[in-house]
């Protein structure tokens, strides 16, 4: 039931079609690591084609058919914090070494996933009234692997584009305001296209590196319970054009900020979906 949108800057950059491949000393390996993604604005979880039924989240409660705008919930990690804002990592698997037309084929896999619902659902329920609940998006069981393929870009050799898809198994969960009951989870799986993004060797300025392994939370419980290697030689949402410049100016258009709760001087909690997050 339900389906998730989500809207990212990994997601559908196109570039045009590349070059062919002059014949240069082949590329330096992609090296096995993850890849870091914070949720930008317009991420939701759409019941638009399978509402969910009547009486789910409580007994006389309407069929819903909306949708629930989703954040992200910055990742539990040990060490802690070390991923900032990061809501979402994907593991590629194995290194990504380049053949003689330029490319590369690299199995990769979602391994951690937590969105929250922005604002909360209310439902009205006939005994009680209106009702408020909170929508929690986190991985659901195994999750597929998928391969991405990888292209450098001749015009600087140290940035092309990659395509492909990745597959994610999600399960959302309703948790009610005031009393803690819970309904769902609600299973989906869910298909996200890769179409010409971006990529370099080397960030950006002050973007979100890890340049270690961590342990990251994979089910949404607070625990971190898988650890994964760091951050390599593969950056997301760079180009030979931007390559090197700083990451809050290049991407700014992306950043979203709000109050920070805990600072009662009005100071805003600024989040970009490829620099991170910055106070």
């Amino acid at each position: 039931m339900g389906t998730i949108t989500w809207r990212q800057v990994c997601w559908g950059i196109s570039l045009g079609v590349l070059l062919a491949m002059p014949t240069v000393a082949q590329p330096p390996t992609i090296t096995h690591g993850v890849d870091l993604f914070s949720t930008s604005g317009g991420t939701q979880a759409d019941f638009t084609n399978n509402p969910l039924p009547a009486d789910f989240l409580c007994t006389g409660s309407a069929p819903f058919s909306g949708s629930v705008p989703l954040t992200g919930v910055p990742l539990t990690t040990v060490p802690a914090g070390v991923a900032g804002s990061t809501d979402t990592v994907v593991e590629r698997l194995k290194d990504g070494v380049f053949g003689s037309a330029g490319s590369t084929t690299i199995p990769v896999v979602i391994r951690a996933l937590q969105l929250r619902s922005s604002s909360n659902l209310t439902v009205f329920c006939p005994a009680e009234g209106n009702t408020d609940w909170r929508v929690d998006a986190c991985l659901c069981g195994l999750q597929p692997q998928t391969p991405i393929t990888a292209k450098i870009d001749p015009a600087c050799g140290t940035c092309g584009v990659f395509s492909g898809t990745l597959q994610v198994n999600v399960c959302l969960r309703f948790t009610r305001v005031d009393t803690g009951a819970t309904a769902g989870p609600v299973r989906q799986t869910i298909t996200l296209g890769i179409n010409n993004m971006p990529w370099c060797y080397k960030p950006g300025l002050r973007e979100t590196v890890i340049p270690q392994p961590f342990s990251v939370d994979t089910n949404c419980d607070g625990e971190p319970d898988l650890t994964l290697p760091g951050t390599t030689n593969f950056h997301p949402g760079w180009s030979c054009a931007n390559v090197g410049q700083d990451c809050w100016a290049q991407f700014a258009s992306l950043t979203h900020c709000h109050p920070d709760p805990t600072n009662p001087t009005g100071h805003l909690h600024c989040v970009n979906p490829v620099c991170g997050e910055r106070q």
